[in-house]
């Protein structure tokens, strides 16, 4: 194993969350149960970067699954306002290309399909979802976004693009050197590249252990994505936090050469304060947030099995990636959540990766006494859609940052 960085050899273990079925691996009841794989986190001295030290392959992860970005209402919001801001801020025109790189179903891309851009390509691997992104009239290739493509893109009369946009994509990457070539040949010279990233000072300070599964390789601080950036001549333009997925960085870069034609130039004052504030996310920090997850996992389980042992009937809420780490990591399984609920109609009938719990199609009729809320990071509009749920009696259980129980729109710590 090298830093997939910087290809130095000086990593340090920091979390060893045990062996664990990627995230996505769905299945059905029937089928044979989900193979299982290393999930250790190191950490690179030398460019700062968190990372993991196995390699599930990427055709085994992303040529077909079953996440979809459209279903939840906050992401959607999230994409739009996100749309709205990089056309004002970078005076985007209606025939600029503008690419998304691993965008799903085309939530995006349709957002800026909402104010009139017409010359918009997704890339999308994962051919089952690249066909619901073109029935929405995203136009979307099933492939993986590397310099390969790029070239082939050229060759077949394919042009620059003026923004390139890699929203929770960017720290999935097999092929990441590969990907970062691809982008400095495809982005305009004046072009923008916008990455949204699990943002790892906030998974720390979270203990957002329920982020870290095999599609998510690589977790950035500002620091070690700058150091990676760099290394193809791309400087960080912007920069700010933001509360989505439980905490992200968004950063907005463009090529050095550019930065001449930027009179003044200047980073932004929202960027340079995100860089002053993130200070050190090294090993100390990191060791410390390793022994607060094993406290957390403690805690998460001791709670569900003392509601088990009073008989209490517990539903997961969602069935999301991040689920599976945490269902995995806290040895959850039917025994103890009966079912999860979700409004994915592809995961309906199948079961959870490595802990086997049925999937069923979320339904006001049967309720729980409490719902365990795997999807936590959307609990604000989880709350909101369940008001009558929780007038009649069924309780909210949020296992993350802090354990925290909504009854009656109440919560209790």
């Amino acid at each position: 194993m090298i830093c997939r960085i910087c290809s130095s050899e000086n990593l340090t273990p920091v979390l060893d969350l045990g062996m664990h079925s990627w995230c996505n691996d769905f299945r059905k009841p029937e089928d044979s149960p989900a193979e299982k794989y290393p999930l250790r986190m190191v950490y690179c001295s030398k460019c700062g970067l968190a990372q993991l030290d196995y390699t599930v392959k990427k055709e085994i992860m992303f040529s077909n699954h079953t996440y979809v970005s459209g279903t939840t209402k906050t992401l959607a919001k999230h994409f739009f306002d996100l749309a709205d801001e990089n056309t004002f801020q970078f005076n985007i025109q209606p025939d600029d290309l503008i690419v998304d790189i691993g965008g799903n179903d085309g939530t995006q891309l349709l957002q800026y399909a909402r104010q009139g851009f017409r010359n918009l390509l997704n890339i999308e691997s994962a051919k089952n979802i690249a066909e619901i992104a073109n029935s929405k009239g995203i136009f979307t290739m099933a492939d993986y976004f590397n310099e390969d493509f790029v070239t082939n893109w050229f060759q077949t009369g394919g042009g620059k693009a003026k923004l390139i946009n890699a929203s929770g994509v960017f720290f999935h990457l097999e092929e990441l050197h590969s990907v970062c070539r691809g982008i400095k040949q495809l982005l305009d010279d004046e072009g923008i590249f916008v990455v949204q990233f699990m943002y790892l000072k906030d998974i720390i300070e979270h203990c957002a252990f329920d982020a870290i599964y095999h599609e998510h390789l690589c977790y950035y601080t500002l620091n070690s994505l700058m150091n990676l950036m760099e290394m193809y001549d791309m400087v960080l333009l912007d920069a700010y936090k933001h509360p989505i997925h439980g905490g992200s960085m968004m950063a907005k870069f463009v090529h050095s050469s550019s930065i001449k034609s930027r009179i003044p130039w200047r980073r932004t004052q929202r960027a340079q304060q995100a860089i002053d504030e993130e200070g050190t996310v090294g090993i100390i920090e990191l060791e410390e947030f390793a022994k607060r997850v094993k406290t957390k996992r403690n805690s998460i389980r001791e709670m569900l099995l003392e509601l088990k042992s009073q008989g209490k009937k517990i539903y997961g809420y969602g069935s999301p990636a991040k689920g599976t780490t945490l269902l995995t990591y806290c040895g959850i399984d039917h025994t103890i959540l009966d079912k999860l609920v979700e409004v994915n109609q592809l995961k309906v009938g199948l079961v959870s990766p490595g802990s086997n719990i049925p999937i069923v199609l979320e339904s006001k009729t049967d309720r729980p006494d409490y719902y365990f809320m795997l999807c936590w990071n959307f609990a604000e509009e989880i709350l909101q859609k369940n008001v009558d749920v929780l007038t009649l009696g069924t309780k909210f259980i949020v296992p993350l940052p802090e354990i925290i129980i909504y009854e009656n729109q109440l919560a209790h710590i």
